[in-house]
């Protein structure tokens, strides 16, 4: 917990998080989920998305000694990787393999398609008011598309 905070993930009865933890968020999540990371656990990172429209640091104290210190303390792992460039060599194989997997119904997907350019605007404005699950497309040919995809994962 860091200043304080009541830790969201601990009111939810989540005291220990088993590695590796894959990290694609960062922020206010990231800080949460640190503290209940168990000793030597692996961190893939492959993505900070809570930072990405960042024009500066985040206000308030500097937490890279806290940080740091976890990471000694626990002796985690942290590694960043990025998909395209260090596992590109590896996507035609997982391209057959996931088609083989949709296909085969093995993999579920929450998809919603909205109709039209005009609805771009709303359309995102939504997405970074949290009001999408899943992935959100905005359908802009004349070629009809299948409706919209509605399962769990």
């Amino acid at each position: 917990m860091l200043g304080g905070q009541i830790n969201l993930l601990q009111l939810l009865g989540l005291s220990n998080i088993q590695s590796p933890y894959f990290e694609n968020v960062g922020g206010a999540v990231f800080d949460a989920v640190l503290p209940l990371l168990n000793t030597a656990a692996r961190i893939p990172v492959c993505g900070l998305v809570s930072g990405y429209n960042a024009t500066a640091l985040p206000t308030g104290p500097d937490r890279m000694g806290w940080l740091m210190g976890q990471i000694l303390r626990k002796r985690m792992t942290m590694r960043g990787f990025i998909i395209f460039q260090d596992f590109w060599h590896l996507y035609p194989e997982f391209a057959a393999a996931m088609t083989d997997w949709l296909a085969a119904g093995k993999i579920h997907y929450r998809e919603e398609v909205i109709e039209g350019l005009e609805e771009a605007p709303r359309a995102l404005i939504g997405l970074l008011r949290g009001e999408n699950f899943g992935k959100r497309v905005i359908h802009v040919g004349p070629e009809k598309i299948i409706e919209n995809k509605e399962s769990s994962t």
